[in-house]
């Protein structure tokens, strides 16, 4: 019995070429950057989106504590407070408000982290213990800052004859996601 080998010719066997494999790559590569491309900007509108719905928060709360106290604290450019959104906290938060219950006053006490007592907060979510929507920067137990999604703080002015104050009451801003004071991202209630 004879046996015959066959011998096997390479161009029997069809691979891919390299410019096949290569214009995979490419395809894949073109669409994975499409792909981080669409979901960056869906992350920046909902960060966007997120702060503008924060701000609409705050105002309502702002205005509602307005007419409960009669009167908002009047901030100065120094105001420490003021730039790093605790007066917001104070006010909306009825914590270190001191026995006035009034927020920005002489009699303004430390923060501890709770409403003084007999006060009910304006906004709940600012509880800095349970911190729900991520609006308290802490260190430790204490808020430091009210802060946007960006992590920059939010920003309050009531400067009465300032020529830089947008509002009649009040101006409530966050510096965006380019965390600049002034530029054109900035949410601003005016």
């Amino acid at each position: 019995m004879k046996i015959h080998h066959k011998h096997l010719n390479t161009k029997d066997y069809r691979g891919f070429t390299l410019v096949e494999l290569l214009t995979v790559v490419t395809i894949i590569v073109v669409l994975s950057g499409m792909v981080i491309g669409v979901s960056s900007f869906v992350s920046r509108k909902s960060a966007i989106d997120k702060a503008k719905v924060q701000m609409g928060l705050f105002n309502m709360s702002i205005e509602s504590y307005k007419t409960d106290a009669g009167f908002l604290p009047a901030t100065t450019e120094e105001d420490t407070e003021a730039e790093s959104g605790l007066i917001i906290y104070r006010m909306l938060y009825c914590d270190g408000v001191g026995p006035d219950g009034i927020a920005g006053t002489a009699d303004d006490g430390a923060l501890d982290g709770r409403p003084d007592e007999g006060l009910t907060p304006y906004l709940a979510d600012l509880d800095p213990n349970t911190n729900p929507r991520s609006l308290i920067e802490k260190r430790g137990t204490l808020p430091v800052a009210v802060v946007d999604p960006w992590g920059n703080s939010w920003r309050f002015r009531n400067q009465r004859g300032d020529p830089d104050q947008q509002n009649p009451d009040f101006d409530l801003w966050s510096l965006g996601p380019d965390g600049k004071n002034g530029t054109a991202d900035d949410i601003k209630n005016w």
